[in-house]
């Protein structure tokens, strides 16, 4: 095996440190192979301003990361093992699993606060309902509210007063190194912990024998069984990551212990047993656990749960039954698809556009090890963030920045982005326009001999270097590029080409452009056009073709406003 061997991961904090474990086990293995860790967001990184109760299952956390593994872009993905589906989609499995770590939940407070001390005076944050329920079941009085976001993300909104105390996994904060937030590990008799949690899963394509060969190595066989009946309890109860259902397994010698519950999400239905037997039959003793409950009343529990779906489209929604098609480029945090299904529609991809990493140069590489030098960097655009981490972890093998180093963003969105990766902006400007960016941050800041340093993409012009650079040192990294398409969507042409959608969506001059270089003039004339804007628009009329609509605010939310406008 001379290639180097991918490992594909999430790019969060934790998900980094968790692939760099899993690299650094490999190597000690196989010291003469090489690892690469690759980064790849899922659409549970994307949406983090919506409950996770509200917006899917445990797959999109890892959807991305085994397309990226069947794609072979990556030879292997790194996840938390309770985020992984209980059944595996076609053409993946586990490859192994590493000694497990902590598997108690932890109550995070910077007042050393612990579980017996807490008030419906509280307010208690967490993203899980398993957690929800439990705390309910201990307190029916205890104020409890969502939160999301990585581990830093999470505690700097404590810190700033969105809530008294937070609970969440007690390996993820161990792991970074954050033990000093924890004030209580939660005893599994007052709060059972998510089906194997603790546990780091590598997945991996099916007849694949390198890859699983190398895996075997470092796989933990007691962790393994450990967690193979947890995730058998869990998948015979038919759950999600956001049912409220847990259990924990003991393994002594010979004989295996699992705990398990089911609970409505108020606490005030619970109902916990316990089984025991011989280690070989784990599974099977976890699977006759969860029978135990489900016929105990269990089973109607989990259908009242179910029976509220979050994800059934309603026909009362304004825009049910409209099919658009997006040009946008598919890349991350794009928030439209969400948007406009959240309003009953069909959305389909025909990206006019493609982001890419950028291949750098010399003096790039440079200055991206060199980040202790620079006084200030700037993000433009949530792909400047995004494609700014993957070359720095592509570097340096980490996302970590100089503590010296100031952040300005441009927008909501490209802070939120900032976020992901643990970090909050020093300068958040309002501005989007270079001119008036530069504008803003001089006025704010007064800057004067300081070094700054800007993540852009290929198409982006010298405008704020150049004003920035009057009485400041001014580099900048091209750390993406912004190009054609090799190809369309043959399926998506016909549906324009049937006239069997609603509106197709122009988002920028070029994805116009782009589309009209695959389809015959004459189909241009019978386009149902929405712009996302008045330069998109201008750009379609200069061409000679009518827009049916154009949103007054360029952005996402804008366009969604002004087609719910246009269909009222």
């Amino acid at each position: 095996m001379e290639q180097t061997i991918r490992i594909g991961t999430r790019g969060s904090q934790l998900a980094l440190y968790q692939a760099n474990v899993v690299k650094e086990e490999l190597a000690k293995k196989f010291p003469e192979l090489q690892f690469q860790i690759v980064v790849i967001k899922t659409k549970g990184d994307k949406i983090l301003d919506v409950p996770l109760s509200k917006i899917g299952d445990k797959g999109m956390f890892t959807k991305e990361l085994e397309i990226a593994m069947l794609d072979n872009e990556i030879d292997m993905a790194v996840h938390s093992l309770k985020d992984l589906p209980t059944r595996f989609p076609e053409g993946v499995l586990l490859g192994a699993v590493l000694k497990r770590g902590e598997v108690r939940d932890a109550l995070i407070s910077s007042t050393k606060r612990t579980l017996s001390d807490l008030t419906a005076q509280d307010i208690i944050a967490t993203s899980s309902l398993r957690r929800k329920a439990q705390l309910l079941r201990y307190n029916k009085d205890f104020n409890i509210v969502e939160i999301r976001g990585n581990v830093n993300t999470r505690i700097r909104k404590m810190e700033e007063g969105y809530c008294t105390v937070m609970m969440m996994a007690g390996a993820g904060l161990q792991r970074l190194g954050m033990d000093n937030y924890i004030s209580e590990l939660i005893s599994e008799d007052i709060v059972i912990p998510a089906c194997s949690q603790g546990a780091i899963a590598i997945e991996i394509r099916e007849n694949d024998p390198k890859i699983a060969n190398l895996l075997a190595a470092i796989n933990d066989e007691a962790t393994l069984i450990a967690t193979d009946a947890e995730r058998a309890f869990l998948r015979t109860l038919e759950g999600g990551c956001q049912i409220p259902v847990g259990s924990y397994s003991k393994i002594k010698g010979n004989s295996f212990e699992i705990t398990g519950f089911i609970s409505s999400i108020n606490g005030e239905e619970f109902l916990k047993e316990t089984a025991k037997g011989h280690v070989c039959q784990a599974v099977g003793i976890a699977v006759e656990l969860a029978e135990t409950l489900l016929n105990r009343g269990g089973r109607e529990i989990l259908k009242a749960i179910r029976l509220d779906d979050p994800f059934e489209k309603k026909k009362e929604l304004p825009l049910y039954g409209k099919t658009f098609i997006s040009t946008r480029a598919i890349e991350t945090g794009d928030t439209l698809p969400d948007l406009l299904t959240a309003q009953g529609a069909t959305l389909l991809s025909l990206p006019m556009i493609e982001i890419r990493k950028a291949k750098l140069n010399v003096n790039e590489v440079l200055k991206i090890n060199q980040l202790k030098n620079y006084d200030w960097l700037f993000f433009t655009s949530r792909n400047g963030v995004v494609h700014f981490f993957k070359q720095l972890i592509d570097q340096t093998g980490s996302s970590e920045l100089p503590s010296s180093l100031r952040v300005a963003v441009v927008g909501a969105k490209t802070a939120s982005e900032l976020e992901y990766y643990g970090y909050k902006p020093a300068f958040a400007g309002t501005e989007h326009g270079s001119a008036e960016l530069a504008a803003e941050f001089i006025r704010i800041h007064k800057p004067k001999n300081q070094k700054i340093l800007l993540s852009l993409g290929n198409l982006a012009d010298d405008t704020l270097k150049l004003l920035l650079g009057v009485v400041n040192h001014v580099d900048r990294i091209d750390v993406y590029e912004t190009c054609q398409p090799q190809s369309a969507d043959p399926m998506v042409i016909k549906q324009i080409s049937d006239g069997t959608y609603d509106l197709i969506l122009f988002t920028s001059p070029s994805t116009f452009n782009h589309f009209a270089s695959f389809v015959d003039t004459s189909l241009l004339g019978k386009l149902k056009i929405g712009c996302i804007g008045t330069t998109t628009s201008r750009a379609i009329q200069e061409a000679g073709y009518e827009p049916l609509m154009t949103a007054r605010m360029s952005n996402t939310e804008g366009l969604t406003e002004a087609i719910l406008e246009y269909y009222k």
